[in-house]
């Protein structure tokens, strides 16, 4: 059993080290200001595919909205938007959105949403190491202790993505969402800092 428990810890250690190392090669986090708002961005938010399991879906974003949203997260005290940038041909291009907030302080928690908007760079662990640098930035920032994230249970990825980041799913609200006319359940993750 011993041995067995050594074999899983440092398969466990070494893929969190992979991450780690990606993560740093490919890509960063930044905050997200009113500049970094391009034609790509709002289509992202437009398209049904890309926001099918997200609440976004619900609306027509304009440049305005989405603006006034950037500009109401950038003043606030307890949410904080970084976009996710990958360097391809020597420049920085802003591929998706990873939101912390709204932080309760008292109790050292947070939630956290993301989003890979160009479709490009879905299925490439991109999530997976931005939700790996927000985490560092819970932990050395922000002095969090805790981390929650809500998924649509048919969101099988976002799950996938969580998981490998160590987070384990500590709730789930049955049949909350309706989703293409039939009800699913909504699932709450949670990861100790």
């Amino acid at each position: 059993f011993f041995i067995y428990f050594l074999i899983i810890k440092f398969i466990i250690t070494n893929s969190m080290q992979k991450i780690k190392n990606r993560a740093k090669k490919k890509i960063k986090l930044k905050k997200l200001k009113v500049s970094d708002i391009s034609n790509e961005y709002i289509m992202w938010l437009n398209n049904p595919e890309t926001v099918k399991y997200t609440e976004q879906r619900y609306k027509k974003n304009s440049r305005k909205d989405i603006e006034k949203f950037v500009n109401n997260i950038n003043k606030s005290k307890d949410s904080f938007l970084y976009g996710i940038y990958i360097e391809k041909n020597n420049k920085e291009e802003h591929v998706g959105n990873i939101k912390i907030g709204p932080i309760n302080f008292n109790h050292k928690s947070s939630y956290i949403s993301y989003l890979i908007g160009s479709k490009q760079f879905t299925n490439q662990g991109i999530a997976t190491q931005a939700i790996y640098l927000i985490i560092d930035i819970a932990k050395k920032k922000f002095k969090l202790k805790k981390l929650f994230a809500g998924v649509y249970s048919m969101n099988k990825a976002s799950r996938r993505v969580l998981i490998k980041n160590k987070f384990k799913c500590e709730g789930i609200l049955k049949s909350s969402i309706l989703f293409k006319n039939r009800r699913y359940d909504s699932m709450i993750y949670g990861k100790i800092l």
